[in-house]
């Protein structure tokens, strides 16, 4: 595996098995058989790297709050389109658990450098399932769109949504007529570095169901809880107009599924309660 592997420090920029070596795997006290820690993660990480075969589930099947297949990839190193939301990232919290962090990195990697492992994993995905892309991270260029929208193509019977800031990427892909695939919906992210005019063109663009807006409420109606009063009347004050507030868990806000990826949701604005 011939390719420049370097992580950057504030002091100096550092081969990536050299800092996994001297930072992470021989750390004081670390056990890469433990599993849990950083050491044991990071050591299945070096394998990859060294065999080309991923050591972490492309595609995880979600938690509570995610009931069905997702993919991510590294946040804001993704994000060019990020602004605000940046200061608020929730994708930051899951590198608490390094086999988040890790499983991440190695998705970066593939969609890098060898995007058949990740068709050939899709290809093998159930029939008829929903797939978010992403929950970390974002379609960070047009060559990776076009990749996304060739599996979709490959797949119709997979449905998916996502949540994307980078809105150069779909405009650039629509200037030079390129179709988008009838089984994808996209949210538009609050908190982009994009003006309200790109926002009204993204509006307008075939895939696009509308906006997912995540704003500022107060501490005592977060800490009331989804779906109470307190919580719903808290974020519609917040956003000023009609909406459909997030009730916190994918798939039970709507007898159909989850609103951010249905049809009959086009131009209906959604939100969650930050605080």
């Amino acid at each position: 595996m011939q390719f420049a592997r370097m992580v950057q420090t504030e002091d100096k920029a550092w081969p990536l098995e050299q800092w996994l070596d001297e930072n992470v795997l021989s750390e004081k006290g670390s056990d890469i058989t433990k599993v849990g820690t950083w050491a044991y993660y990071a050591h299945k990480f070096q394998r990859f790297l060294d065999t080309d075969r991923p050591e972490f589930s492309l595609f995880t099947d979600g938690n509570k709050k995610l009931s069905f297949k997702a993919w991510s990839v590294l946040p804001l190193v993704t994000c060019p389109g990020a602004g605000e939301c940046a200061k608020f990232c929730y994708s930051f919290k899951a590198w608490r658990y390094p086999a988040a962090f890790f499983r991440q990195a190695q998705n970066l990697w593939l969609l890098r450098h060898a995007t058949s492992t990740i068709e050939h994993e899709w290809m093998y995905l159930p029939k008829g399932i929903t797939v978010r892309l992403y929950v970390d991270g974002d379609i960070h260029d047009i060559k990776t769109l076009a990749f996304w929208f060739k599996m979709l193509e490959l797949r119709p019977d997979i449905k998916a949504y996502g949540y994307s800031k980078s809105w150069d990427v779909f405009l650039d892909w629509h200037e030079v007529g390129q179709p988008f695939p009838p089984n994808y919906k996209l949210n538009l992210s609050s908190g982009s570095r994009y003006s309200e005019a790109t926002r009204r063109q993204m509006m307008e663009l075939p895939c696009t169901r509308g906006d997912f807006l995540a704003v500022a409420i107060d501490k005592v109606a977060a800490k009331a809880g989804f779906k109470t009063r307190e919580y719903t009347k808290a974020v519609r004050d917040a956003v000023g107009k009609r909406v459909f507030v997030c009730p916190g868990q994918c798939d039970t806000c709507t007898p159909k599924g989850h609103a951010c990826g249905l049809e009959s949701f086009t131009n209906v604005p959604i939100a969650i309660g930050l605080h």
